[in-house]
């Protein structure tokens, strides 16, 4: 999957098959803004639902404009929601299907253009379910996972919000934006426990707090707040997932850059990191 972003005099292209690590290190923070886009990007493309009961008339266009209409959707959603405004232009190419598309706040347009298209469709449902089936097939639906650079502050701040909870809804509210994605996407189970830096890191199931060895989370040193934060996310992630870091290093001295380090280049997910530095 190839993404293109143009943004600001700012244009990246992303190669996320061939590019296990990309790093994006120029100068500016046109870096930043384009990460944002291409996680919310991402993830509108990655929670599109199968179409197959949703065509009508010829099942090819239908379909095309369907897969359109809910990206839309799905991408107005989470920008209003969280109140999270872009002005970009994107491109996504896949081996099936390319989109194109323009942003500009809440005023999204984009365009789906078919590359290939399935043979001997049958009639009815059928044929729906067959062109469906076609495009599912080869589409590449990567879930994107991000980590800010301010997940120190975020997690000192919904510290209480970090242990899933079985009764009620577990996390931030979406109106957080980038930090709501970032904490609802890290949530602890019961039963958590892991141990970074020679201190015990674990879920006191009598509170439902985070801990970090005797004392609540939100006394944590930031570099260890830091440290949790990457260490969930690139130790669990999968091949199917891309994990956006912003700023590694932030809050880390050279020992525990070098620890990030392994854990990056162990990790089974795919990574994109925008930082000012040289040395990822």
């Amino acid at each position: 999957m190839l993404v293109k972003i143009s943004t600001k005099g700012y244009e990246k292209t992303f190669d996320l098959n061939n590019n296990k690590k990309i790093i994006l290190n120029e100068k500016g923070e046109e870096k930043y803004y384009t990460v944002r886009l291409l996680y919310y990007l991402l993830k509108s493309q990655y929670n599109i639902p199968r179409l197959y009961g949703y065509l009508k008339g010829e099942p090819i266009e239908s379909w095309k404009e369907n897969y359109e209409k809910y990206f839309i959707q799905l991408l107005k959603s989470d920008l209003e929601i969280s109140s999270t405004y872009f002005k970009a232009s994107f491109e996504i190419e896949q081996e099936s299907v390319s989109l194109s598309g323009k942003i500009d706040n809440l005023n999204i347009s984009v365009k789906l253009n078919i590359k290939e298209k399935p043979e001997n469709i049958s009639q009815g449902i059928q044929g729906n379910f067959q062109v469906d089936s076609f495009y599912f097939s080869k589409l590449e639906k990567i879930k994107p996972y991000i980590i800010p650079s301010s997940r120190a502050g975020l997690l000192y701040a919904f510290s209480k919000f970090l242990v899933y909870q079985y009764e009620g809804a577990p996390g931030i509210p979406k109106a957080f934006g980038i930090a709501a994605e970032f904490i609802n996407s890290m949530l602890l189970p019961q039963g958590f426990n892991d141990t970074i830096n020679g201190h015990k890191i674990w879920v006191n199931t009598e509170d439902n707090y985070v801990y970090v060895d005797d004392s609540i989370l939100y006394n944590a040193t930031s570099d260890l707040l830091s440290l949790l934060a990457l260490k969930i996310y690139l130790t669990r992630g999968s091949e199917k997932e891309l994990i956006i870091i912003e700023d590694p290093e932030a809050h880390l001295d050279e020992e525990e850059r070098n620890l990030v380090k392994k854990w990056l280049n162990d990790s089974k997910s795919r990574i994109v990191i925008a930082t000012n530095e040289s040395d990822w």
